[in-house]
């Protein structure tokens, strides 16, 4: 189907507008996770369809025997081994030849990880993984599956200090600690469960402790609510699997304040097109901002990086607001997630930072740990929240170019490092394969530091050629970046990023005589 400019720019606005509009419906959406699925697969297994989720957890698997995305390799071990462990307790019920050469090609992938986990513990593994692979090593070792330990023997003496320490702290409902019950959870106490009806926003939690709590018969009605939640939490992912789930559910705050920052980025909050609709977004986040700041749901404990992103939104927007929200995650120059946190997030850190800055605050020390972070080339690197050097490098360029004049250095080397990583076809992506998401990303990291340095409008050309060829309206299907228990995506967060990057170029379009303009037809399906 071929249509006309002014069509284009109609679909994009009202793609939009649809997501912002959309925001917070049925508690956010959310790629599916192997972990989680495979986890809720051993612990509590749908009451019909195992058999298709099974058959789903069997087409997740790459050819080299791994599960999980292969441009992020330290995140791949997690929904392995879990895959591994879930596909053994069907191996003998569904498909038993597959699922036996799938469980020793499974095993061989991970023995040949065990490069990626020498050395001290990098900033970019995921979350929870040093009480949680443990812990499934554990449970590979009592049913008989030789999976190799000596890789991760950094993580076996940190996982039993650490699981000590969240027993005695006896974390309550909608904490960080719950998130992770299934690592270090012993006793189904009802009162784990949060508003959402699961236990710690997560799935892999909930099911492991619907496995133990059923053995009770007095929690009948809290173990029916938790299945509850495992159902809500599988539509959020749209396979239509019954027993597929995400990494965590719900997001709605999350999706909320991260699309809500996106727009402001994209300096699209004010926007004719779509204030009516922002405006709406931004009240109801404002009503949803707690004492302590803002979580990724009204019934999870608030954390730094949904706070800064809020606390941005709302500035920006012109709302009244307090900085003081943030103050609980502050720590030595630069700004955390939740507390008792084993990496230090430079994303976060400069998400803060621009929302500081709206406030009139000294950025100056988390400038300094922003620029620490940076790699020699002028990038950031992906970290323990996203896999994506452009994510990283986007917020990261964001933050410094309303500083002082000495920033400007330090932009032009990130826009150096931006173009040369280009991609011959046009976009961004890993191992030069471009991908929508990055190049999103990459674009709106030009467009921000364009405001102070020089950018090349051949590469700005180029990169809006790729995004008109590869838009598809209304689909939000991206590549996993984010990161978790396991690499995803949130559907609608990652689907702004990629329209206002895309209306961010047709606005420098008009603007800029040296842009070439939207070709008078472009072709936006197959």
């Amino acid at each position: 189907m071929t249509v006309l400019k002014g069509s284009l720019s109609e679909s994009l606005w009202n793609d939009l507008r649809t997501i912002i509009r959309e925001l917070r419906e049925d508690g956010g959406l959310m790629s599916p996770s192997v972990y989680d699925t495979a986890q809720a697969l051993r612990f509590c297994p749908p009451t019909q369809g195992a058999e298709r989720t099974v058959a789903w957890l069997l087409e997740q698997q790459h050819n080299d025997g791994g599960w999980g995305n292969p441009a992020a390799p330290r995140t791949r071990d997690l929904p392995t081994l879990a895959a591994i462990l879930a596909l053994h307790s069907f191996r003998n019920t569904f498909n038993t030849l597959q699922v036996a050469f799938a469980i020793r090609c499974g095993l061989s992938f991970l023995r040949r990880q065990a490069r990626y986990w020498q050395g001290p513990l990098p900033d970019d593994i995921p979350v929870g993984v040093e009480v949680i692979l443990p812990r499934l090593l554990e449970d590979a070792a009592e049913i008989g599956l030789e999976a190799p330990h000596e890789q991760y023997a950094n993580l076996v003496p940190l996982s039993r200090r650490k699981r000590q320490q969240i027993v005695h702290l006896n974390p309550g409902a909608g904490t960080p600690f719950a998130f992770s019950w299934e690592a270090w959870g012993t006793m189904p106490d009802p009162c784990l469960l949060d508003d959402s009806g699961g236990v710690g926003h997560n799935p892999a939690a909930t099911a492991c402790w619907i496995k133990l709590a059923s053995a009770y018969p007095q929690l009948a009605d809290e173990v029916a609510r938790a299945r509850t939640y495992l159902r809500n939490a599988a539509r959020a992912t749209g396979s239509n699997i019954p027993g597929v789930m995400p990494t965590a559910w719900p997001i709605d705050r999350y999706e909320q304040s991260f699309v809500l920052h996106t727009l402001s980025i994209a300096g699209l909050l004010d926007h004719p097109r779509i204030a009516d609709v922002v405006r709406y977004q931004l009240q109801d986040m404002l009503r949803g901002m707690q004492p302590g700041g803002i979580g990724f749901s009204d019934y999870f404990t608030p954390d730094g990086d949904d706070t800064a992103a809020a606390l941005a939104a709302l500035k920006a927007a012109g709302f009244d607001c307090d900085i003081s929200y943030l103050d609980s995650f502050r720590s030595n120059g630069h700004v955390i997630g939740y507390h008792g946190e084993l990496q230090a997030s430079h994303s976060l850190t400069a998400r803060a930072m621009h929302a500081m800055s709206l406030f009139g605050e000294d950025t100056r020390p988390l400038q300094m740990h922003l620029l620490k972070h940076r790699l020699p080339d002028g990038r950031w690197p992906g970290d323990k929240w996203h896999t994506a050097w452009t994510y990283a490098t986007l917020l990261g360029v964001y933050a410094l170019k309303d500083g002082r004049r000495d920033v400007e250095p330090h932009l032009e080397l990130a826009v150096d490092a931006i173009e040369m990583a280009q991609n011959l076809d046009g976009g961004w992506g890993p191992d030069g394969c471009s991908t929508t998401i990055d190049t999103a990303y990459a674009v709106l990291a030009l467009a921000a530091a364009s405001e102070r340095v020089g950018v090349a409008p051949y590469v700005l050309r180029q990169a809006q050629h790729w995004l008109l060829d590869h838009y598809r309206p209304f689909d939000y299907h991206c590549e996993p970046t984010w990161l978790n228990k396991q690499q995803y995506t949130p559907y609608r967060i990652d689907w702004a990023f990629i329209l206002c990057a895309m209306l961010v170029l047709d606005g420098m379009t008009l603007h800029d005589k040296s842009f070439n303009p939207i070709p008078e037809t472009v072709s936006v399906f197959a």
